[in-house]
């Protein structure tokens, strides 16, 4: 028994249920920004052709009353900002407590510092394309950036290869995504 604690120590465990707790938060943050729980639907092709590798969807929350649409698409932008908020304070949490160990190493608590550092980066460069879209005429924007790619959500009466194209500029300006990994969601 003893010498299964030199293997795995405290440390080792704790720092394991960080990670475990930190991909959790972000699969969850990823399965809410793609839009799958709210079964978006691809849009048809704009112009004859999907635009270069970007994926184009739309979400239409109408309900057939007038005025109602508003509502709900804002709610909807409301809930979604608030739930990727959560899923960056958690992850500031579990960062948090990492650092806080207070038994980590040089080399683990570099880690640590560089993982923060990252998280800061990326929440900075959403918060520059949600600007530069809303900036650009797009009513509402919410943008989400992983090492998987980058979902961008707008709300927009209408999306077509001009705006996509828009989007796509306002992303790259900050962050280097292949364009196959940009998926673009429209909410109206």
């Amino acid at each position: 028994m003893k010498r299964l604690n030199m293997i795995i120590g405290k440390k080792q465990l704790v720092i394991a249920s960080l990670a475990v707790v930190l991909g959790a938060a972000a699969a969850i943050n990823i399965a809410i920004q793609t839009g799958k729980k709210d079964g978006v639907q691809p849009s048809q092709q704009v112009g004859g052709t999907n635009y270069g590798e970007t994926t184009l969807v739309s979400k239409d929350l109408t309900s057939g009353a007038s005025g109602t649409t508003n509502n709900s698409t804002d709610a909807y932008f409301a809930s979604a900002r608030l739930e990727k908020q959560q899923a960056r304070d958690e992850a500031a949490q579990v960062l948090a407590v990492m650092y806080q160990g207070g038994d980590m190493t040089g080399g683990e608590l570099e880690t640590v510092a560089q993982n923060a550092k990252e998280l800061s980066a990326t929440i900075e460069s959403e918060n520059a394309v949600e600007t530069i879209l809303k900036a650009q005429g797009f009513e509402d924007a919410l943008c989400y950036i992983s090492d998987k790619g980058a979902n961008i959500i707008v709300k927009t009466s209408g999306l077509d290869a001009a705006g996509a194209a828009k989007i796509k500029s306002a992303l790259l300006s900050e962050v280097e995504v292949s364009s196959d990994k940009i998926t673009i969601v429209e909410v109206k």
